[in-house]
C-alpha cells in the first residue's frame, strides 16, 4: 500500500471512522475525539504533511490504527479511489465525517469560476458520492453514523459568497432527507451547522477583513467546542446540531423574518470592512 499507514497496535474490534478535511480545524478536532474513544481512523485531506503531523500526534497518544490518504476531493475520481483503497485493505468504515470544505469570496460576476466549481465538487458531489459509497460498503449488521458538516449559512442566502451558502443549503437538505430515509435502519445521519469558527478557513479564502471573520457582530467559536457538539450529537443520533446560543438565535430569526431582509443582513455581514 503506497499510502502512509500506521504500524501502531491495532485491534480489529475497534471500528473505523473516515474523516475528510482531517488536517486542520474542525476536522482535526473530530479526529481527536474519535481517537479518545478508541476508534481506528482513516484521515483524508489535500495536505499530506499536515495529515502526517496529525498521525504522529495520534500515534503518540492512542493505541489505534491510523491510515493517511492524501487526496483532493475536487478530483471527481477521489471518492471511488478512497473506497477502493479501503476495500483492498479489508477495511469497512462505521462512521463517515464529511468535513472538507472551503470558500470563495466576492461578487459572483467577477469571481473565478474554477474554484467555485471545485467547491461544488467538494461540498456537494464528493460528499454525496462518499455517502453513497459508505452506505453500499458498510456492514449491514453494524450500527453506522454519518456526520455532514454544513453551516448556519444553510439557512440564509449569502451575497458575496453565493455559491458557498448554496452548497451549505444542499448539505442540510440532503442530510435531513437522508436521516428520515434511514430512520428504520441502524444508520444515523447528523448535520452540524456551526457559525464562524476560529481556523485557517478565512485565510484560505482571503476573508480576514470580512465582517464575519473579525469576531463582530458574530463571535467566533473555537474548533474543539464546535466539533464536540457535532460529535456528541452524532453519537446521540440527533439530526441537526447548531453549536452556541448565538447561532441558534440567528437561525431562529432567519426562519421568522422576511427573506429579503435576511439576505440584506447576510450581505452586510459578508462584506469587507
Amino acid at each position: 500500500m503506497s499510502e502512509n499507514t500506521a504500524d501502531t497496535v491495532s485491534s480489529t474490534s475497534h471500528p473505523y471512522a473516515l474523516v475528510t478535511g482531517a488536517s486542520s480545524g474542525i476536522g482535526r478536532e473530530f479526529v481527536r475525539l474519535f481517537a479518545e474513544d478508541g476508534w481506528n481512523l482513516v484521515l483524508t485531506a489535500r495536505n499530506e504533511s499536515r495529515l502526517g503531523a496529525v498521525k504522529v500526534e495520534l500515534d503518540e497518544r492512542h493505541g489505534i490504527r491510523v491510515i493517511v490518504l492524501a487526496r483532493d476531493l475536487a478530483d471527481p475520481a477521489t471518492p471511488a479511489n478512497i473506497f477502493s483503497t479501503l476495500k483492498q485493505e479489508g477495511i469497512v468504515v462505521s462512521a463517515l465525517v464529511n468535513d472538507a470544505g472551503f470558500n470563495v469570496h466576492g461578487p459572483f460576476e467577477v469571481t473565478d469560476l474554477k474554484p467555485e466549481l471545485e467547491m461544488i465538487q467538494v461540498h456537494v458531489t464528493a460528499l454525496t458520492h462518499l455517502t453513497k459509497l459508505f452506505l453500499h460498503h458498510r456492514h449491514v449488521q453494524t450500527p453506522a453514523m454519518i456526520l455532514n458538516v454544513s453551516s448556519i449559512a444553510a439557512f440564509v442566502p449569502g451575497p458575496n459568497v453565493s455559491v458557498h451558502f448554496a452548497t451549505r443549503s444542499y448539505i442540510l437538505s440532503f442530510s435531513e432527507a437522508l436521516a428520515l430515509e434511514l430512520a428504520v435502519t441502524n444508520v444515523s445521519v447528523t448535520c452540524l451547522c456551526p457559525g464562524p469558527v476560529q481556523s485557517a478557513f478565512f485565510a484560505r479564502a482571503n476573508m480576514e477583513n470580512v465582517r464575519l471573520a473579525t469576531g463582530w457582530p458574530l463571535r467566533l467559536m473555537d474548533a474543539h467546542t464546535v466539533a464536540k457538539v457535532g460529535y456528541t450529537a452524532m453519537k446521540k443520533g440527533k439530526v441537526v446540531a447548531i453549536p452556541g446560543l448565538q447561532n441558534k438565535v440567528i437561525v431562529f430569526f432567519a426562519k421568522h423574518i422576511p427573506r429579503a431582509l435576511v439576505t440584506r443582513i447576510s450581505g452586510w455581514i459578508m462584506a469587507r470592512t
